[in-house]
């Protein structure tokens, strides 16, 4: 495990743009930087994978929780990230889901099909 910050190199440009400076307590190893480099082809666009990995991190857990006294949050980091994210000119993946007419009220409705 690897953790270099240095701001004349571009892991350092990416590291000071994510937040990820504090060496006892980082969030990305340097080949994580290094492939968000190497996926987005320049300093912004490998924040931009950060971001999208931080997000993906978020999602995965529950939104709001207080265990013991201490309340966990996502949701105000996950807007703060979206808007971090729209700021950089990167955007989220969208989702279309459409479900097949099945009664003969729906638009699109066919009798023929099974």
């Amino acid at each position: 495990m690897a953790f270099t910050y240095d701001l004349t190199t571009d892991r350092g440009a990416v590291r000071l743009r994510l937040s990820d400076t504090d060496a006892s307590a980082y969030v990305f190893e340097d080949t994580e930087i290094d492939y968000f480099l190497t996926a987005g082809g320049s300093v912004k666009a490998a924040v931009i994978e950060g971001i999208k990995v931080l997000m993906a991190d978020r999602a995965r857990r529950v939104k709001r929780a207080t265990v013991m006294g201490l309340t966990i949050d996502d949701t105000a980091q996950m807007a703060g990230l979206r808007d971090l994210l729209k700021a950089l000119g990167g955007d989220l993946p969208q989702v279309f889901v459409t479900m097949p007419a099945l009664l003969p009220m729906d638009v699109g409705y066919d009798e023929n099909s099974p």
